[in-house]
């Protein structure tokens, strides 16, 4: 699998982007400007969802994106989970740059929704 292919998908509750393949340094462009468009088209309240799941390769430069995005979506209100398998490069670069340690991380983007909606569910409650 060479490059990568970074897809972004807005449902209902949250804006879902899919990474695909190699995240080497060449590659870190348009996946800074993905990212940045999810936290754009989320629904309110805003929640961006990164499925890694696929990744086949995650460099220090893509985690160090990944690193800022997070920390930029805290700073701008805006909640992020992570979709990695727990046995898989992308979790364990994230793991070693700290941040699946402070952002919520599931091994599905489906039991990623389920959370959100759980937590979306709790806030609506009165």
């Amino acid at each position: 699998m060479d490059g990568v292919e970074i897809d972004l998908a807005v449902t209902e509750r949250a804006a879902v982007v899919r990474v695909v393949g190699d995240v080497a340094a060449v590659d870190v462009a348009p996946l800074r400007d993905r990212l940045l468009a999810a936290c754009s088209a989320a629904p309110e309240p805003r929640v961006v969802v990164v499925d890694l799941t696929r990744v086949a390769l995650l460099s220090a430069h893509g985690a160090r994106v990944l690193t800022r995005f997070v920390g930029a979506c805290a700073r701008g209100q805006v909640r992020v989970c992570l979709v990695a398998d727990v046995d898989g490069i992308a979790h364990r670069v994230l793991r070693i740059a700290g941040v699946s340690e402070r952002v919520p991380t599931f091994p599905s983007v489906s039991s990623a929704d389920e959370a959100i909606e759980r937590s979306l569910a709790a806030l609506s409650r009165p």
